[in-house]
């Protein structure tokens, strides 16, 4: 049935003191029952409530597009107060040290390998001459 019809229905039932009975004989609807859940989903939530559902499965168009518009939704909504950035700041702060840290540290292990090669080195040699 069209949402226009609905809406026709449920006005004429608000509007006279007919049954749903008589309502549904005078319009051709073999459900009168369906007529008074249609006057409750209206006094309810109102005329949107009586339009029909999409039925079927959603198109992946559809669902690519609303995953952009999440996207770029996601991306808009930036916490710019100063707190916000404080706690930013700070991260990047700690970042940069440890970052710092590993790279001497790993600048120190290279320098001792390069040590133990070179002992490992010349204990070979010093064994090769004594040989």
């Amino acid at each position: 049935m069209s949402f226009e019809k609905k809406i026709s229905v449920v006005k004429l039932y608000l509007s006279s003191e007919i049954s749903y009975q008589d309502l549904a004989i005078q319009e051709g609807i073999s459900n009168p029952s369906m007529i008074c859940s249609w006057v409750n989903l209206f006094r309810a939530v109102g005329p949107d409530a009586l339009k029909p559902n999409q039925k079927g499965r959603k198109k992946k168009l559809d669902k690519h597009k609303i995953d952009i518009k999440a996207k770029e939704t996601e991306e808009i909504i930036v916490d710019t107060s100063a707190e916000h950035v404080k706690e930013l700041e700070d991260e990047l702060l700690k970042l940069k040290i440890e970052n710092a840290f590993l790279k001497e540290l790993r600048r120190l292990r290279l320098e001792d390998e390069a040590k133990m090669r070179e002992r490992h080195l010349s204990s070979k040699a010093s064994e090769e001459n004594s040989n």
